[in-house]
């Protein structure tokens, strides 16, 4: 009986017969080329680089973002992060819904000193987990925007609107935080919160105060 000897491993080779399936459309003929690959060095972050979309595209999800975080990390520590924060907008479109990728492109933004998007990253992530069981992960995405950047009007008033329900003393407390920080159309957003979290003359009349003063304007 003959064997047939398995060729031995040569990683130029390994990787043109994984870019040409890929082009071909075998994806999974290409994976099995590229973690062949990465058996023979699990720290291959170029291979990661490549393999990570195709095993988001046959939804595995968790794998993937394995190999997207470490091309990611390796492009970070050696200092690129463009470079990674590139990784990690490729893999928030195949998996918006891993708070993961959006809190680690947030950090790398920290990092690179650009707050503004690490906030507007956190904030953009979050609307993919404030509805259903995750609400608690758009919370956490919210204060740590808050943490960053705080009075932003659209963080502070959506975890406002977030944490209602739990804690109203602290949504009410956000909110008037918020209306000493906002005017004109922004203003009337955060007074008409308030009078729904906390329904009472006062407030009606806080609102319908606001009201009457931009419609004067307005005139």
């Amino acid at each position: 009986m003959f064997f047939k000897r398995e060729k031995p491993y040569d990683r130029k080779t390994c990787l043109e017969a994984a870019a040409k399936a890929q082009e071909r459309g075998r994806l999974k003929k290409a994976v099995s080329h590229y973690m062949r690959a990465l058996d023979a060095d699990p720290e291959d972050h170029f291979v990661h680089a490549k393999v990570a979309p195709l095993l988001a595209q046959m939804k595995k999800f968790e794998e993937a973002w394995a190999s997207f975080k470490a091309a990611a990390s390796n492009h970070f520590a050696s200092g690129f992060g463009n470079k990674a924060i590139g990784v990690y907008s490729q893999a928030v479109r195949f998996m918006p819904r891993n708070p993961e990728v959006w809190e680690a492109m947030a950090h790398v933004y920290i990092q690179q000193g650009r707050k503004a998007d690490a906030v507007a990253t956190l904030y953009k992530g979050h609307g993919f987990f404030r509805n259903g069981p995750d609400r608690a992960k758009a919370v956490s995405m919210l204060r740590k925007a808050f943490a960053l950047e705080p009075w932003n009007f659209h963080v502070t008033f959506d975890l406002a609107r977030l944490v209602k329900k739990q804690d109203p003393v602290e949504a009410l407390g956000l909110l008037e935080g918020l209306s000493g920080r906002s005017e004109g159309r922004d203003l009337r957003k955060v007074r008409s919160a308030m009078f729904r979290a906390e329904p009472s003359v006062t407030m009606a009349w806080q609102w319908l105060k606001t009201a009457w003063t931009h419609s004067l304007r307005a005139a």
